[in-house]
């Protein structure tokens, strides 16, 4: 059975931030996506890499204080095994309920942007959100910290998200160590060993 896959990447940096939204809005040049299908990616919330450093602020602007060293925003990374793509899973029904787990679980006015991207080897989701808890402070630790409570985002994910379209949670408990955002990238973006012949 296809897996749902949820990745996390706290950003503690404006910098991080832009160069990130900048990768995921192809405003610079992105080798694994093709530029033929990037119209078809949607994006809900800012809309370019400005939008989304601007809206991050003004987020920023609503809580007490911001610490030096603070993760200012949480960069989240929605896909699917390819083979659910092959089997003509339900893609839009996913995402749409990855959209909206993602709201009410951070509020959704910390959501600054969901991008639904259609332009790579396999669809997927990136967002861009500012982890104010319940009480208005900002603290990333809430939602992120410690293996407990990424087990715990997994199992809800899985569950609300990925079940009701088949698809499964990783295997709780694997000695699998967890790839962030950027690993992710770095694998998928690898070049694909050609195969010997004799």
């Amino acid at each position: 059975m296809p897996y749902a896959i949820l990745r996390t990447a706290k950003l503690s940096k404006m910098g991080n931030i832009s160069g990130s939204a900048s990768h995921n809005f192809r405003e610079r040049k992105t080798e694994n996506a093709d530029p033929s299908r990037t119209p078809s990616n949607t994006t809900t919330g800012a809309q370019n890499t400005r939008e989304v450093v601007e809206g991050v602020k003004a987020r920023l602007a609503t809580v007490p204080t911001v610490r030096k060293n603070a993760v200012l925003a949480v960069e989240y990374f929605i896909g699917m095994s390819p083979e659910f793509v092959k089997e003509g899973g339900n893609i839009k029904g996913y995402f749409d309920a990855a959209e909206k787990w993602l709201k009410e679980k951070h509020g959704a006015a910390n959501v600054v942007a969901i991008t639904r991207q259609f332009d790579e080897t396999t669809p997927h989701i990136c967002a861009y959100v500012v982890p104010i808890d319940p009480k208005g402070k900002l603290n990333a630790s809430h939602f992120l910290d410690g293996r407990e409570k990424l087990a715990e985002l997994q199992t809800d994910f899985a569950e609300k998200c990925g079940k009701p379209f088949g698809l499964e949670r990783g295997i709780e408990g694997s000695l699998a160590k967890h790839q962030t955002v950027k690993q992710y990238y770095a694998k998928i973006q690898a070049p694909t060993p050609e195969l010997k012949t004799q």
